[in-house]
């Protein structure tokens, strides 16, 4: 079946490398800076829990762009022999959206009336223009030539994003890069309030570690998923040191170190970014240890020239925004 996917700006590059595990024999036919529409074999199911993309949907029809009110009434006349996706229950509300170039935009009454028949001709569901219902998109980007009609599938509660913390989503995107898997001793050593352990719950590890100097400050806020303790071990240390952490014992880091913009730095950026580096060094294993760090975009050259220095040389950079700041993400493997 084929899916579009909306994600966080400039993160398409990360997107790539983190599908795979919910995308089967994927093909991308489209991406842009925040989207994409690709094919794969996975259930809908599977496609659809996609932890790091902002929504996703199932493409039921696309005609060509041009008079957005000509276009929808074209794509309710492909309707009667478009493939809809088998779980979409019958009986339920619908209503339908046109997003077009990145915003809701308003269409003509006789347009929309036309698609909201063939819809309901096709599912059994009614209109329903209030309250939780099924959502249709018509979906135009700028650079795709195309007007899609599209389903969004359901997606499950995520926790919410502490004041200041990267989301949910990207927290999972990162996660995702790291390439997780079930034998994981999992650290995240400047913790917070714990967006990377939280996502780093959704899926099998063998110890997920939480570390941070202020665990106290930021214990009391964590969401319920966090606060209960059962999967995550909890230390409250200097990531400069972490003196509870044997040697070589950690599988994977993915972690937000302060950027030194505008946190409160006692030493120097480059000499932080070296003690940093060093500590990483021993704690990961060698080879097979891996590491996700985001930075801030000023400051990843002092702390890629400290990680190679150190057998952590980067093998992918990524250059993001996250909350409105350029930053980089350093993707790599720890050296033998």
């Amino acid at each position: 079946m084929r899916y579009l996917i909306q994600y966080i700006a400039g993160t398409g590059d990360l997107i790539v490398q983190a599908i795979a595990p919910f995308a089967k024999s994927l093909e991308v036919e489209y991406r842009d800076d925040s989207a994409m529409i690709f094919k794969s074999s996975s259930h809908v199911s599977v496609v659809g829990s996609i932890p790091f993309a902002k929504n996703v949907f199932a493409v039921i029809a696309e005609t060509s762009r041009g008079d957005i009110d000509k276009g929808i009434i074209r794509l309710g006349r492909l309707l009667e022999g478009a493939k809809f996706p088998d779980s979409l229950a019958r009986g339920l509300g619908f209503r339908v959206m046109v997003h077009v170039d990145g915003v809701l935009s308003r269409v003509g009454e006789r347009s929309k009336a036309s698609i909201e028949r063939a819809i309901s001709s096709r599912t059994g569901q009614r209109v329903e223009p209030r309250g939780m219902c099924q959502e249709y998109w018509v979906v135009g980007r700028q650079e795709l030539g195309k007007l899609l009609l599209c389903v969004r599938l359901p997606k499950e509660k995520r926790p919410p994003k502490a004041r200041g913390e990267i989301s949910y989503e990207l927290s999972s995107m990162l996660v995702e890069a790291s390439h997780p898997t079930r034998e994981d001793v999992f650290l995240d050593p400047f913790a917070g309030s714990g967006s990377f352990i939280l996502a780093r719950l959704g899926s099998p590890a063998r110890k997920i570690l939480y570390s941070d100097l202020e665990l106290r400050r930021f214990e009391h806020e964590f969401p319920r998923e966090l606060a209960s303790g059962k999967r995550a071990q909890f230390r409250a240390e200097d990531a400069l040191s972490l003196p509870s952490i044997p040697d070589g014992s950690v599988d994977v880091i993915v972690t937000d170190p302060p950027w030194g913009e505008h946190d409160k730095m006692e030493t120097p950026y480059a000499e932080f970014a070296q003690s940093l580096a060093a500590s990483f060094r021993r704690v990961l294993k060698a080879p097979g240890g891996r590491f996700v760090i985001l930075t801030s975009r000023r400051t990843a050259i002092l702390m890629e020239h400290a990680l190679s220095g150190n057998s952590l040389s980067p093998d992918s950079r990524h250059e993001i925004l996250v909350n409105g700041h350029p930053a980089t993400v350093l993707i790599g493997p720890k050296s033998p």
